[in-house]
C-alpha cells in the first residue's frame, strides 16, 4: 500500500486523515500549522463597514470559520457580494447560512483576480485572508482599480516540530512513498525542521514522490530546490489525493 505522508493544521488534520485512508493510502500526518485568531471586535468593527455593493472575498475556509466566531458575521455580509476561493471554502460559508455568489475556476489567488477582471473596477473589495496571504491577490485588484481591504481573519505560526519527528525518521529511513504539502508556509517550516534534525530535506524529498497544492507551494518547493512531481488541476485536498493515486498506480 502506498505510503503518503501530510501536515495540515490541527483543525483539518483529522478529516483529511480520513479522506486519504478511504482513498487506500496508508498515511502519516501530524499538524503543520498553529492558526491564531485576530481579535474579534477588530472584525466586527470591519463588519460594521460592509455595504451594498462591496465585494467580500474569502481566500480560505479558515477565513470563513474564523468570521464566523462573530454573531453578527450572516447579517453583515449579507448585502455584499461574495466571492469564494473554492468548494471548501463555500461549504464553511454555507454551514454559516451564508452562499457564496461566485468561484473562479482557479482555486487561487491568481484564479481570484482573473475571476474578477472587469467587475472590480470602482468596487470595494474585501479580503478575508491570512497574515500569509499572497500579495498577487492585492496588487492584482488594486491595478484593476479598487478599493481594496485586506483583512487578517487569522495568521498562522508552525506548530510545534517535534510532532514531524515521526514522519521525519521515516521519511530518512526511505520509508515513504509520497509527500504532501498543501502551503507554501507547511512546505517551509517542513523543510526547516528537517534541518534542524540534520536532514538534507531536498535529499529526503526528492528520493520520494513530491506532490504540491497550488502554484505558491511548487514554487516554494522549488526554491529549496526540491521537485515537484504532483499537482492537481484544482487546489483541492480531495482532488491532490485522486492525483496521487492516479500516479502511483501508473507506476505499478
Amino acid at each position: 500500500m502506498t505510503v503518503i505522508a501530510f501536515t495540515r493544521p490541527e483543525r483539518r488534520l483529522r478529516g483529511s486523515i480520513l479522506l486519504a485512508e478511504a482513498a487506500g493510502f496508508t498515511v502519516m500526518a501530524a499538524p503543520s500549522l498553529e492558526i491564531i485568531p485576530c481579535d474579534i471586535s477588530e472584525m466586527e468593527r470591519l463588519f460594521g463597514t460592509i455595504r451594498r455593493g462591496d465585494i467580500v472575498v474569502f481566500t480560505s475556509a479558515t477565513a470563513a470559520e474564523e468570521c464566523g466566531r462573530s454573531p453578527l458575521f450572516k447579517d453583515s455580509v449579507a448585502v455584499a457580494e461574495i466571492v469564494s476561493i473554492g468548494p471548501g471554502t463555500s461549504e464553511a460559508l454555507n454551514r454559516f447560512g451564508i452562499a457564496a455568489g461566485t468561484m473562479p475556476e482557479v482555486y487561487s489567488s491568481e484564479g481570484i483576480a482573473e475571476h474578477m477582471r472587469g467587475i472590480a473596477a470602482g468596487k470595494r473589495v474585501i479580503l478575508m485572508r491570512s497574515d500569509r496571504g499572497s500579495p498577487v491577490l492585492d496588487r492584482s485588484l488594486r491595478a484593476m482599480g479598487a478599493e481594496v481591504t485586506d483583512f487578517e481573519a487569522y495568521s498562522l505560526r508552525p506548530a510545534d516540530p517535534a510532532h514531524l519527528n515521526e514522519i521525519l525518521d521515516a521519511g530518512n529511513s526511505g520509508k515513504i512513498d509520497v509527500f504532501v504539502f498543501t502551503s507554501p508556509l507547511s512546505a517551509l517550516s517542513f523543510a526547516e525542521a528537517a534541518e534542524d534534525r540534520g536532514i538534507d530535506a531536498a535529499d529526503m524529498l526528492n528520493k520520494a514522490l513530491v506532490a504540491a497544492i497550488g502554484g505558491p507551494t511548487a514554487d516554494a518547493l522549488a526554491s529549496i530546490d526540491v521537485r515537484v512531481d504532483i499537482m492537481p488541476e484544482k487546489a483541492t485536498f480531495e482532488d491532490m489525493l485522486s492525483a496521487i493515486k492516479k500516479r502511483t498506480d501508473e507506476k505499478r
